[in-house]
């Protein structure tokens, strides 16, 4: 017999017995779809993590800062130029962004706002996903250019006012003249202001770089140094300090950040990345994806019971058409085929029933749950089913099918023509 024989046949078989098969590959649609359904959570809670840890920054850019701890140690390793071309060479990095950091105000007018201001080397800002919304990157040459974050126009308000936050305003950066106050603490009236070229927003990420302005080191040094020469040395800077507050290394493969983390922490500073953060995360959403798994598993091991049940009564009820197959000439292997093909279709069949109900159960849920919360709080999805797990559903639904028929199957085979004459 052909394999196209035996399909046809168990196809046949299948369909004459409709309430049976029917009842059998309902239990197999209830285990594929369970399993579909749990799983899709566990994949939905980690996609929605990942898209929380993306705003928060790249997953491949490594944070590194000095050990403040080692602050009074004679053998202190300075965050310096130095430190800055040992971690260009270390293998896998593609970039290295040393930077100064400082709480300024800028003022527009009577309006004025507290920032974030960053002096950053300019040459690697796209190298550390910085994309321009509105204008250009400051350059080397230009006088003190400077590019806002996208939330900063909002940020101003008139100090004078009673209540801060009624006064709030939005400015035009682009078009505003703009002063900048490097020292906090000290009155306006010591301070002329530093005039300041707004040369582009960044475009929106919600991240950091939205509430932060940026420009060029050499620049952001050199008005530190005429604030410390006119101050007369008030705020001179201890040379055998760190020369920078921090620095972003970029790694070119994210299999790589954790070790080129280790040797930059080897090197006596404190490195750290989202990326540590997200491997905690891997092995706790591997124990709830097992957990959610399991629950799906045991209603298709259920399901498997049921197709075992069926095929085994299936023989007992075609004793005599087993007898006469083995008559007329089939062979062994082929009555143990059918069985298998038959138990096979049932887990087919009802695997793809079941990727139909965990498609329609999985959007009721995103419904429903996201319904419940303010705006879906930045979560998409609750569920999320890729087409992977489809295809895997049904290929192991398929399979349980088959390994569930395997002793009936050869419990068939081995059934004597004697007998099955005698029982009819």
């Amino acid at each position: 017999m052909t394999n196209r024989d035996l399909v046809t046949m168990g196809f046949s078989n299948l369909k004459r017995r409709k309430a049976r098969t029917f009842l059998t590959v309902f239990g197999v649609v209830i285990g594929a779809a369970s399993i579909i359904v749990m799983l899709s959570l566990g994949i939905g809670m980690n996609r929605n993590f990942m898209k929380n840890m993306e705003t928060m920054g790249s997953l491949n850019v490594i944070e590194v800062s000095p050990k403040y701890e080692q602050e009074s140690s004679s053998d202190k390793t300075l965050l310096d130029d130095n430190a800055i071309e040992k971690f260009r060479n270390i293998e896998n990095v593609d970039a290295v962004m040393p930077m100064l950091s400082k709480y300024v105000n800028v003022k527009a007018g009577r309006l004025e706002a507290g920032i974030s201001l960053y002096g950053i080397d300019l040459e690697v800002m796209e190298e550390f996903d910085f994309k321009v919304g509105d204008g250009r990157f400051p350059t080397k040459d230009g006088k003190n250019e400077i590019i806002f974050g996208s939330s900063i126009s909002n940020q101003f308000y008139d100090p004078k006012s009673r209540n801060r936050y009624d006064s709030r305003k939005e400015v035009d950066l682009m078009e505003t003249p703009l002063k900048l106050f490097l020292e906090m603490g000290i009155s306006d009236e010591r301070q002329r202001g530093i005039n300041i070229n707004t040369v582009g927003i960044l475009e929106s990420d919600s991240s950091e770089k939205d509430w932060s302005a940026y420009m060029g080191i050499e620049t952001l040094e050199k008005l530190y140094k005429d604030i410390e020469r006119k101050s007369e040395g008030r705020n001179r800077r201890n040379e055998k300090n760190d020369k920078y507050q921090s620095v972003k290394v970029k790694v070119n493969d994210i299999d790589e950040v954790a070790e080129v983390t280790k040797e930059i922490d080897a090197m006596g500073f404190r490195a750290w990345s989202l990326n540590d953060m997200l491997e905690g995360m891997k092995k706790t959403y591997a124990g709830i994806q097992a957990v959610l798994g399991g629950i799906g598993g045991v209603s298709l091991f259920v399901a498997a019971i049921g197709i075992t049940n069926t095929m085994v009564m299936s023989i007992y009820e075609r004793t005599k058409e087993i007898g006469i197959m083995k008559v007329i000439g089939a062979e062994i292997k082929d009555i143990k085929k059918l069985f298998l093909i038959e138990a096979g279709m049932i887990g087919f069949l009802g695997g793809i029933i079941g990727m139909i109900v965990s498609f329609a159960i999985s959007n009721i849920i995103n419904k429903v749950a996201l319904s419940f919360m303010d705006g879906g709080m930045g979560i998409e999805e609750i569920s999320y089913i890729p087409i992977w797990l489809y295809l895997v559903a049904l290929a192991f639904s398929t399979f349980i099918g088959i390994i569930a028929g395997y002793y009936p199957a050869v419990k068939a085979m081995k059934l004597s023509v004697l007998e099955a004459i005698r029982t009819e």
